[in-house]
């Protein structure tokens, strides 16, 4: 009778080991459609496409992303609207013409309660990288790219590791340092990121009567688009424009506000102030030079932007 019983204890005390040697942890992340974001590398605006010349927008709009995990082994995939894309090699840095692009790239940022892992995808070739310095080449094996689904599976470092947070991105950079220099950047992340005005400018002083150009931008990959705008000009006039012009009748100092307003109801807004004088205080002239300096400005730092994403995503 006591051998039966320690039987059936040793019996119920390996089942539960295997029930926790294979149960599964997972999560899913959605994300809506139609929210690929680019930027036009001529004003700086950031706005979300749904056509491109250049690729596909559907192979870049995610969807979901799921990650699972038994014991050691990891899986992460996302699955986009279109059909994942093979194209280029961003992370190929022995590329002779290394600084001109025409690729996409899948990516995972995987943190658990012991480590960050990066994992990117691109054109059937895949990396892994540990804590930010130990990288892992993947093989065919370790990736399965179909139709709509990219999946990846790797091992972690500890069976005892727990999910904290996953985001994935995808991106298409298309550049050209040809006689006619041209930069595509088109991504779409997910979970997306916290609604963000990314600037809102005028000139610091106008004059009465002087058509005045106000211009605003989202921060790129925030909030869930189609976005409404909503200028106050300080005067108790508005505007509904991204890039309104407005006209001041009286001088003063006015504080003007650009409020963003995406699809789930959050709000972003920045201000800042404009001093209008009499007829004649200010200059067209000063005005444009005004703002082509910040439009050129501008462009660099979106220009080094992307030059650190590069450098980020070929670590």
């Amino acid at each position: 009778m006591k051998l039966k019983n320690l039987w059936v204890i040793t019996m119920i005390v390996s089942s539960l080991f295997l029930i926790a040697t294979f149960s599964v942890e997972a999560e899913d992340i959605t994300d809506g459609t139609n929210d690929v974001n680019s930027i036009d590398m001529t004003t700086g605006e950031s706005k979300v496409v749904t056509y491109s010349p250049d690729i596909n927008v559907d192979n870049l709009d995610l969807i979901k992303a799921t990650y699972t995990q038994q014991g050691i082994q990891a899986t992460v995939s996302l699955q986009v609207k279109g059909n994942i894309e093979n194209r280029g090699k961003i992370i190929d840095i022995n590329n002779p013409d290394a600084l001109n692009f025409n690729a996409v790239e899948y990516d995972f940022e995987l943190t658990t309660s012991e480590q960050d892992y990066f994992i990117s995808y691109s054109n059937e070739t895949g990396q892994l990288l540990i804590g930010g310095n130990e990288q892992i080449n993947l093989t065919s094996s370790d990736f399965s790219a179909v139709g709509d689904t990219l999946t990846i599976s790797f091992a972690l470092t500890s069976a005892n590791e727990t999910y904290s947070n996953l985001s994935v991105t995808s991106t298409y950079l298309k550049v050209d340092l040809s006689d006619e220099a041209s930069l595509v950047f088109l991504s779409d992340v997910a979970p997306n990121l916290p609604l963000a005005v990314s600037y809102a400018y005028a000139s610091n002083i106008g004059s009465i009567g002087e058509n005045i150009q106000f211009n605003g931008s989202v921060e790129p990959l925030t909030g869930q688009p189609p976005y409404i705008y909503h200028w106050d000009f300080g005067d108790e006039s508005t505007s509904t424009q991204l890039n309104p012009t407005h006209t001041y009748t009286k001088a003063g100092v006015y504080t003007y506000t650009f409020t963003v307003t995406d699809n789930a109801d959050a709000t972003a807004s920045q201000s800042d102030n404009i001093t209008i004088s009499a007829e004649g205080g200010g200059t067209k002239d000063s005005l444009s030079t005004q703002m082509i300096l910040f439009l050129a400005i501008l462009l660099i730092v979106i220009v080094i932007g992307v030059v650190v994403i590069v450098w980020i995503i070929r670590r």
